[in-house]
């Protein structure tokens, strides 16, 4: 295991080598050898009674990978969104936290995850949520939700689902303020930007105020379901929705949340069939 804590994953594709897992350390990423996900990684140190971490450790297969390379999207391998649920995406349940411990919206499943370098459709209505955090859970066996980690997101809430996490998942970050910035760029100039902050709060302090709002619910503690679930509103209620164009550019960066999480705006082209039942 690299020396830097806390750990930090990258979710790739390759199309020769499929999915991977990839461990960073540095400005290098260390593939792992036996699961092809997240997902699988966590759901067998759960079984095994095993920190995640620890599993990883075991399991570092010597092929490492030039990160600069891949985050620059200067290689065939491409990221993907940092935490799903690879067997079955219709079990990864994906939300945002609302500014009230009883508001939370529905954002999809898993299906609708995107990684860094993806594109972000372009929205005709609701609205973009640039620059937030994402924390990932594993519901245990027994109901309880288990936190695989916190990664850099962004969200739209309206008929067109873009949810976009990553590059990194961060394994138990403790960071005693959270501390960020989202922003836009226009043929190579900025021309629009958000800085974040928790103003001192623990990013800890958050997460234990907002977790039991959105764990209470009996269908969330069915075991082995995924979630998803974007925490900003309710650490940073003062976000707003950023003045998009096609081709813009959009960068996320959290300290000490891993390399920024870059997306490009794109036309929607989505195909829309609107479909009568007819009686079975």
């Amino acid at each position: 295991m690299p020396s830097e804590a806390p750990a930090r994953l990258v979710q790739l594709t390759h199309p020769d080598e499929g999915r991977r897992v990839a461990l960073v350390d540095g400005a290098k990423l260390r593939l792992l050898s036996t699961y092809r996900s997240v997902y699988g990684f966590a759901k067998v140190a759960l079984e095994m009674g095993w920190r995640l971490r620890d599993l990883l450790s075991t399991d570092l297969s010597g092929i490492v990978l030039d990160y600069d390379e891949l985050h620059q999207l200067k290689s065939p391998w491409r990221f993907r969104a940092s935490f799903d649920h690879d067997e079955e995406p219709a079990r990864c349940l994906v939300s945002a936290a609302g500014t009230s411990p009883d508001e939370w919206t529905y954002l999809g499943l898993g299906a609708t995850l995107r990684g860094h370098g993806d594109p972000i459709w372009s929205p005709h209505a609701g609205r973009l949520s640039l620059g937030d955090l994402a924390a990932a859970y594993l519901i245990a066996p027994d109901g309880a939700p288990r936190r695989v980690g916190i990664t850099p997101g962004t969200y739209f809430s309206g008929a067109t689902r873009n949810n976009v996490i990553g590059p990194e998942l961060i394994l138990d970050p403790e960071l005693a303020s959270v501390e960020g910035l989202a922003a836009l760029y226009r043929d190579g100039a900025r021309i629009w930007e958000q800085k974040y902050s928790s103003q001192g709060a623990p990013l800890l302090y958050g997460l234990a105020a907002l977790e039991p709002d959105h764990f209470r619910f009996a269908d969330h503690h069915r075991a082995w379901d995924a979630h998803v679930h974007f925490i900003g509103a309710r650490l940073f209620p003062e976000q707003v929705s950023a003045p998009l164009n096609e081709a813009d550019q959009s960068e996320v960066v959290w300290e000490g949340l891993g390399r920024p999480l870059n997306n490009l705006l794109q036309p929607e082209r989505r195909e829309e069939r609107r479909l009568v039942a007819t009686a079975l």
